[in-house]
């Protein structure tokens, strides 16, 4: 294999990929379903099972949980660096997927996984591989849904890949000609927000995508939402015209169909037909508790459209879309869910004696010895052994609205509770100052909106507070899923009110897993915070009303109506410019 630094020609990416589709020709699409099980050493291995018309044969070399990196077949460079960064073993999603993509780009991939598993380096690992053998720009581009989560993921392609390895960062809040100028530089990767990307991309001077070969969509369910960023999305698949070009998809959750998801994944809705002819494999990784695994389930091949299925589930409900929550993956194991049913109106007080109780100090700010310093293991909790969760380390607090967690950011505050706020109406800049003192334990709380809910992995997170529980089910899968990461234990508690437990039974049924009722807040302490919290929210308010918040507030909402008025504008002349042509179409024929 070439090293990165090495020269290759175009001729020599030709042959190969010509090769290669040579040697896949006579492939079929595949489904694989796998259940990756947390394993004593004597249980039985993970097994790849291909689905060939009506027979099932094995087609993968099976892997057991203890596999390391090398027996994934990564360059011993990149496993080198895995075990520099301390990654002992790859996770369930990373034994599944690398091998795949790895030996196989004929098919676009869709992986589902629980959060904290590892889907980051699932698909950061292979595309650097590939760019080993044949390095150019723009290899990868890499969409996500926020500022924070896009910067996470550029980090982490610097520490996995080696110093020749580039990648830009293209997201709203920062300048765009100088993103502009790193991407005529042409850079690895390209790891963006879709709509910065996409204004670039309509730009006089837009990137140039033709040889792109991975489009990789994280927290695809995000992206592909109705109403959210599919316009943009399609925007990047009308420039990435690469018939090799592979789509990855990544979630946690995803509510879509499998045929919307495939059409959006070979470029159909946005007018691309670059890789129609790429089917869509479908990876479900999950982790079932022993119970489960006691259950032996039996997989079924449908012919039709090439589907493996479980025992219990009809075809027709697994083409359902309804049904497609069922495929989600459960939350993580380690994870401990419990509720606090109480009067709305003394939320705030029943959220500060919940940190004060949970949290080291009582979440006020006392300083730590370096890192270097401190013992193995994490701090404030027992011996992995132990079900049990003491003291929490760091906790993030999730509201509902930007007025919500500037408000609880500044009754913390108050109150002598150490936090930063994250939200979208914080400049970029502060954005990531706020995140860069939470990770490095400057502070211990993190009060944030729905915008933190996704892909952020800070393995310090012991607690989860959800103040407001989310009206979308599946953000509550987020925003638990930000503890309890890559096997640690982690608490989530839910503030309930009289109206909010229809929300508890939607995110019990998603989650698969009951929510208990917490022990450790009484109302007797609630009711002693009560004074101190009047009295910080009133203080609070002041300081927001002389920093001018309220308008600030009032600018925001404006500006999101002109935009989805804008939005609905555009696509109601797509429709009308769609019909033109559908009847075009037909008067000629």
């Amino acid at each position: 294999m070439s090293t990165l630094f090495g020269k290759s020609t175009r001729k020599k990416r030709a042959r190969t990929e010509n090769a290669d589709e040579t040697r896949r020709s006579n492939q079929e699409a595949e489904l694989l379903l796998v259940d990756a099980t947390h394993q004593e050493e004597d249980d039985a291995p993970l097994t790849l099972k291909k689905a060939h018309n009506q027979n099932a044969t094995s087609s993968q070399k099976t892997l057991s949980p203890w596999a390391s990196f090398s027996d994934l077949g990564l360059d011993s460079s990149l496993v080198s660096r895995c075990a520099n960064l301390g990654f002992s073993r790859p996770t369930a999603v990373q034994r599944t997927v690398i091998p795949h993509l790895l030996h196989n780009n004929s098919q676009n991939i869709l992986a589902l996984s629980k959060t904290g598993s590892g889907k980051t380096a699932a698909f950061v690992l292979p595309i650097i591989h590939h760019l080993m053998q044949d390095p150019y720009g723009i290899f990868a581009v890499i969409l996500t849904p926020t500022r924070e989560l896009a910067k996470q993921i550029h980090q982490q392609i610097l520490a996995l890949g080696s110093t020749q390895v580039s990648s830009a960062l293209v997201i709203g809040g920062l300048d765009p000609v100088a993103q502009s100028v790193a991407l005529d530089a042409r850079p690895h990767f390209c790891v963006a927000t879709p709509g910065r990307l996409a204004e670039l991309l309509r730009g006089p001077n837009p990137p140039r995508l033709h040889l792109l070969r991975f489009l990789v969509l994280d927290e695809a369910d995000r992206l592909l939402a109705p109403g959210g960023f599919e316009r943009d999305v399609a925007e990047l698949l009308l420039h990435a015209t690469n018939p090799n070009c592979q789509t990855l998809l990544f979630s946690a959750t995803m509510t879509r169909s499998l045929e919307e998801i495939q059409d959006i994944a070979a470029g159909a809705k946005g007018g691309n037909n670059n890789n129609n002819n790429k089917p869509l494999q479908k990876f479900v990784i999950r982790e079932d508790t022993e119970k489960t695994k006691q259950k032996k389930k039996k997989q079924k091949t449908n012919d039709n459209n090439d589907e493996t299925t479980l025992e219990g589930e009809s075809q027709e409900d697994s083409d359902n879309d309804d049904d497609d929550e069922a495929l989600t993956p459960k939350i993580p194991e380690g994870l401990t869910q419990e509720y606090i049913f109480m009067p709305s109106r003394v939320r705030d007080a029943y959220l500060l004696a919940a940190i004060r109780k949970l949290m080291i100090h009582g979440g006020r700010p006392k300083a730590l010895p370096p890192p270097r310093f401190r013992k193995k293991g994490r701090k404030g909790t027992q011996d992995d052994d132990d079900n049990s969760l003491q003291k929490a380390r760091l906790a993030i607090i999730f509201v509902s609205t930007c007025e919500r967690a500037a408000l609880v950011s500044c009754i913390l505050d108050e109150v002598g509770v150490s936090n930063v706020a994250l939200h979208s109406l914080l400049s970029q800049n502060r954005r990531l100052a706020a995140l860069g003192k939470f990770k490095s334990e400057q502070v211990r709380v993190l009060v944030a909106t729905d915008v933190a809910s996704r892909g952020l992995d800070i393995p310090t997170v012991d607690l989860v507070l959800n103040s407001e529980l989310p009206h979308n089910t599946t953000n509550y899968i987020h925003r638990v899923g930000r503890t309890a990461r890559a096997g640690r234990r982690g608490l989530a508690i839910s503030l309930v009110g009289e109206s909010d437990v229809a929300l508890v039974h939607a995110a019990e049924r998603l989650s698969g897993r009951p929510l208990e009722k917490c022990q450790s807040v009484s109302d007797e302490e609630a009711i002693q915070m009560l004074g101190p919290v009047t009295k910080a929210a009133r203080l609070a308010k002041m300081k927001l009303n002389d920093i001018g918040f309220d308008d600030l507030v009032q600018k925001f909402k404006e500006r999101k109506v002109r935009d989805r008025k804008d939005r609905a504008r555009i696509e109601r002349a797509l429709k009308r410019q769609s019909a033109a042509d559908d009847k075009q179409k037909s008067t000629s024929s």
